[in-house]
């Protein structure tokens, strides 16, 4: 008799799950009034009042309040319902349960408390009401994230504005030295880190690698922030902590587009990273042939080793026994056209010059088409 009790209330607890999730107010009703665990938990450690949390119901909320519940349940993620509401950016339901009594300082198993969780979701209007409450503006996650980080790797510009609005500090770092234009740049939102830089943010900051927001939008492929940086005047040149520069990393990408934005304003091309490899390499490893004939267009010199003594060439070829120091090696393609555009630079005679002081004839590829470098037959000497 006690094991057909026992299933007649795990068959209760499970209606009332089923009817908050469904959000019906009279489903919800009709549960509580049968024996049943107002708290009972799924496989996730929820109980109904995350649920009711989570769909923002005020009525299910108050219900459940009614019945006794526990406000302040944990799910396996740390998770409690007044930061479910938070997160899912319910602000009636916020303040339903701050009325009731709910804990304003709960964080989660990340450290992520109703300030965080409205920022990293995007609720301008649950992060404002967690300022006025008195939420740490400069409190961080396990990560080292502020608020103010967590809103622009998600590119909520609107957050991002009340939290500087409010005094969060701008350049703010995480555990791993990155700020929130870093992490606004690895996401790729433009809009968000055009406010960040119009505030103020540093442009030239560098996270533990040493790598700078130009750094993080090249490595992400986000060809249109590129611009919007270097619009704003960023070093164009600056480099990590191997050496590595936006233009080397783009080229390691395969990224034509972010390198013609970084050519336009006069990244060098020579540069080389802490063991000798150079844009050209990176290029080359990548079987990236639009991008190597822009580079030999620019001056960049198909002779150049790494302390390996492996040249652009020798990586085109296969000839090297590893890609470049930090590049990978494409796995795709023929490296013929690439071969073609180095072997006719590097057979270039540069000393040959028309009476106007013009250089030679373009030399033509395999295929018909010219390689541009032959008109940079003295952009090499630029190094």
């Amino acid at each position: 008799m006690m094991s057909e009790d026992r299933s007649r209330v795990q068959q209760n607890d499970l209606l009332l799950h089923e009817a908050v999730i469904k959000n019906e107010p009279e489903a919800v009703r009709e549960a509580l009034r049968r024996p049943t665990n107002v708290n009972c938990r799924n496989n996730y450690g929820r109980a109904p009042i995350h649920w009711a949390a989570s769909r923002g119901n005020t009525e299910i909320i108050n219900l459940l309040i009614e019945a006794k519940c526990d406000i302040e349940a944990v799910d396996k993620f740390g998770m409690r319902p007044l930061l479910m509401a938070a997160w899912h950016g319910h602000l009636n339901a916020v303040q339903t349960l701050v009325k009731a009594g709910a804990c304003l300082a709960a964080t989660n198993k990340k450290n992520n408390d109703i300030l965080q969780c409205a920022c990293a979701r995007g609720s301008k209007e649950v992060a404002a009401y967690g300022i006025a409450l008195g939420a740490k503006i400069q409190g961080c996650d396990m990560a080292g994230d502020a608020p103010l980080a967590l809103a622009a790797r998600a590119g909520y510009t609107a957050v991002v504005e009340l939290l500087l609005e409010k005094g969060a500090y701008i350049d703010a770092v995480n555990k791993v030295g990155r700020t929130a234009l870093h992490v606004a740049c690895e996401g790729g939102h433009c809009s968000t880190a055009t406010l960040l830089v119009t505030k103020g943010a540093s442009r030239e900051a560098q996270d533990n690698s040493g790598r700078t927001p130009l750094h993080q939008a090249a490595v992400h492929r986000h060809t249109e922030l590129v611009r919007v940086l270097l619009d704003t005047g960023c070093n164009v040149n600056a480099t990590d902590n191997n050496g590595v520069t936006a233009l080397q990393m783009a080229c390691a990408q395969g990224c034509r587009g972010i390198v013609e934005h970084l050519l336009a304003v006069g990244a060098d091309v020579h540069l080389q990273n802490n063991v000798g490899s150079s844009a050209l390499h990176a290029a080359c490893a990548a079987d990236a042939t639009d991008i190597v004939e822009l580079l030999l267009a620019h001056g960049a010199d198909p002779a150049l080793t790494d302390q390996w003594s492996q040249s652009p060439l020798s990586v085109a070829g296969g000839a090297a026994e590893s890609p470049p120091e930090g590049f990978r090696r494409a796995a795709r393609g023929s490296f013929s056209a690439i071969l073609d555009l180095l072997t006719a630079t590097t057979n270039l005679d540069h000393h040959q010059e028309h009476s106007d002081g013009s250089t030679s004839p373009r030399h033509e590829d395999k295929s018909g088409g010219h390689s541009p470098a032959a008109n940079e037959g003295e952009g090499n000497s630029e190094r």
